[in-house]
């Protein structure tokens, strides 16, 4: 069984998160990056370049995991 997230990878540049769709059985890619902010692969993300609940779920994991953002507004550029 794969844990709800996984980090799949991270560096200086960014960090890239697996997360567990609601699809049974499914997942999507959420990328942070230092210089351009937050991706997810989901069809909302793609479409619509808002906050889904699959990156809200990435930035809570790395909350609980220490990793805290920093308390920059900027990083959230082109996200509505």
């Amino acid at each position: 069984m794969i844990p709800p997230i996984l980090i799949l990878h991270g560096d200086d540049e960014k960090i890239i998160f697996q997360v567990k769709s609601s699809v049974p059985g499914e997942h999507h890619i959420v990328t942070w990056d230092f210089d351009s902010g937050w991706l997810c692969t989901c069809p909302g993300c793609l479409k619509g370049g808002h906050l889904c609940k699959h990156i809200l779920a990435a930035e809570e994991y790395m909350k609980k995991m220490n990793m805290a953002l920093l308390d920059d507004p900027t990083v959230f550029k082109g996200v509505v």
